[in-house]
C-alpha cells in the first residue's frame, strides 16, 4: 500500500500489555523458542468467523518466550497491510447494554467504561460472544503494571517519579470504582459480585492493551498480540471508510520473523506504569526532577515573584511549580539540559535584587521569558550552574544507592519481590541514571569552558 494512502487514516494511540519489548536486533531473527499454540490458532479462526472476513493472511499467532506474539507466515514487504480488524469485533463502550450506559453516563472515563464491558463479558463466561478473546487475556498474576506492586516493591523505585504516579493512578482507579460499583450492583445477572480486584484487573487490561481511535477506546482482538518495538515505524491506523483498524508493515519480514509495532515513544517510566514491562536500553527515557526552592534566602519572595511573573508559558520541560519546589523533565534524547531548568537556577541563585531586576528587564525586552540567556557576569553564571551540578550530583547519588540496594538486598521482604519486577526496577533506575549522568556531563563541560574562556 502506498505511503501516501496512510495519511487519510486516523492514527490510533496505545493508551496504556504486559509483554516484553524486543530490541531491534532481537526482532531481526526468527524466534527459536517459538511454540505453536493450538488455542491461538483456534482463536484466530474464531475471530475471522466473527468478523466475517479475513483478519490476516500473512500473520500467525504463537507463543514465544515473550508470550503470545505474531509471526510472518509468508514474506512481508514494506508497505503491506498485514492485518485488518473490523470495528464490529472490537470491544468498545458502545457495546455496553443501553441501561448500563445510561446509569454510568459521565461518571467515569472511556477506559473505565470499556473495563466495565470487559467485566461483563468475563462474568458471562460461555455465554459471552467474546469468550475465546477473554480467555486469551492475561490473568492478574501475569501482569506487572506498577499499580499491582505492593509497597515493598514500590520502594525499589522510590527515586523515580513512577513511585508517586503509581500511587496516584491507583487512587484514581479507586475513585472510578466507587462511581461504577453502585451501577453494576443493579445488574447482578450481568456482573455477578462486583469486586475492587476484578475492576482493577479489567482496568489494567484496557489501559495496557487498548487503542484510542476516532471512535474512542477499543480493545482490538489479535492486534493486541503485537509486541512493541520502540524503533519501529509501524503503528495501528483506523480507516474510517472501511471501519477497520489496520497495521502497515514498516519493513520487509522473512517467514518466521516476529512482527512488531510501536505503541508510542514511551520512557521506561510510562512502560512500567501502563504496560508492565521495561527495556534495558530505552532511547525515550527521561527523568522528572524536583528542585527545592531555597526559602531561607533573604530574597526568596522577590525571586519567587520574579519567576512566577516572567518564566513564561508552561514548558513541556517544566512539570509543575509551587511555593516550595519545582519539577522539571530532562529527556534522554535531548542534547544538554532544558533551558527552563537552567533559567530556574539563574533566578533562584541570584545574589542581589539588582540581578533580578536585570533579568526582568531583559525578559521584557525579549520574548518575555526569564533568564534564557547566559548571565553577563561570568562568575554568577558559573555559580548558578555549579548549584545545578550539585543538585544533579545529589540525584545521581540517590540513584546509585537505590541500584546498589537492588543488588545487595537479602532480607525477607526483598526475597518476596518477583524477579521480573526487580529487573523492571533496575531497568527503570539505570535508564534514568543515564539521563542524569548525561546532563551532568554537559553542565560540567559548560562550566569548564566558561572558566577557561
Amino acid at each position: 500500500m502506498a505511503a501516501g494512502a496512510r495519511l487519510a487514516r486516523g492514527v490510533a494511540s496505545r493508551i496504556g500489555g504486559g509483554r516484553r519489548l524486543l530490541s531491534r536486533s532481537a526482532a531481526s531473527k526468527p524466534q527459536a523458542t517459538t511454540l505453536k499454540d493450538h488455542n491461538c490458532t483456534a482463536f484466530l479462526r474464531w475471530l475471522q468467523r466473527k468478523a466475517g472476513t479475513q483478519v490476516s493472511s500473512v500473520l500467525d499467532v504463537a507463543t514465544s518466550t515473550f508470550g503470545r506474539s505474531l509471526f510472518a507466515l509468508e514474506p512481508i514487504q514494506e508497505g503491506d497491510c498485514i492485518l485488518g480488524v473490523p470495528y464490529g469485533v472490537q470491544l468498545t463502550q458502545d457495546k455496553l447494554p443501553q441501561e448500563v450506559c445510561m446509569l454510568l453516563d459521565n461518571r467515569v472515563g472511556d477506559t473505565a467504561k470499556v473495563a466495565v464491558l470487559l467485566m461483563m463479558e468475563q462474568n458471562l463466561g460461555h455465554a459471552s460472544g467474546w469468550e475465546p478473546y477473554i480467555k486469551s487475556l492475561p490473568c492478574k498474576d501475569q501482569m506487572h503494571n506498577v499499580m499491582f506492586w505492593d509497597l515493598n516493591e514500590l520502594q525499589m523505585v522510590r527515586n523515580s517519579s513512577v513511585y508517586n504516579e503509581a500511587i496516584e493512578q491507583r487512587e484514581q482507579i479507586k475513585k472510578e470504582f466507587s462511581a461504577v460499583k453502585p451501577v453494576l450492583e443493579y445488574f447482578p445477572h450481568l456482573f455477578g459480585e462486583v469486586k475492587w480486584e476484578d475492576f482493577m484487573h479489567a482496568y489494567a487490561l484496557v489501559s495496557s492493551r487498548a487503542w484510542r481511535t476516532a471512535k474512542g477506546v477499543s480493545l482490538i482482538p489479535f492486534a493486541d498480540f503485537l509486541n512493541h518495538d520502540g524503533r519501529s515505524n509501524s503503528i495501528l491506523l483506523y480507516d474510517e471508510k472501511k471501519d477497520v483498524s489496520e497495521v502497515i508493515a514498516d519493513r520487509n519480514y522473512a517467514v518466521g520473523e516476529q512482527v512488531m509495532i510501536r505503541y508510542g515513544k514511551y520512557s521506561n517510566a510510562v512502560l512500567a506504569l501502563n504496560f508492565g514491562f521495561t527495556l534495558s536500553r530505552n532511547i525515550y527515557d527521561q527523568v522528572q526532577t524536583w528542585v527545592d526552592m531555597p526559602d531561607e534566602d533573604l530574597f526568596y519572595m522577590e525571586k519567587l515573584d520574579t519567576w512566577l511573573r516572567h518564566h513564561g508559558p508552561k514548558s513541556e520541560d517544566m512539570f509543575s511549580c509551587n511555593y516550595t519546589k519545582a519539577s522539571f523533565v530532562i529527556k534522554g534524547k535531548a542534547v544538554g539540559v532544558p533551558q527552563i531548568l537552567r533559567a530556574f537556577f539563574r533566578v533562584f541563585y541570584a545574589t542581589s535584587l539588582e540581578e533580578l531586576e536585570e533579568m526582568s528587564t531583559e525578559a521584557a525586552r525579549g520574548d518575555g521569558r526569564l533568564a534564557r540567556r547566559p548571565l553577563e557576569n561570568r562568575e554568577r553564571e558559573i555559580h548558578a550552574h555549579s548549584m545545578l551540578l550539585l543538585h544533579l550530583d545529589n540525584e545521581i547519588q540517590g540513584y546509585f544507592t537505590a541500584i546498589e540496594q537492588l543488588k545487595i538486598a537479602n532480607d525477607t521482604a526483598s526475597r518476596s519481590v518477583q524477579p521480573f519486577r526487580k529487573q523492571m526496577a533496575k531497568d527503570l533506575l539505570v535508564g534514568e541514571l543515564r539521563v542524569l549522568q548525561s546532563s551532568r556531563a554537559w553542565i560540567a563541560i559548560y562550566c569548564e569552558n566558561l572558566s577557561i574562556s
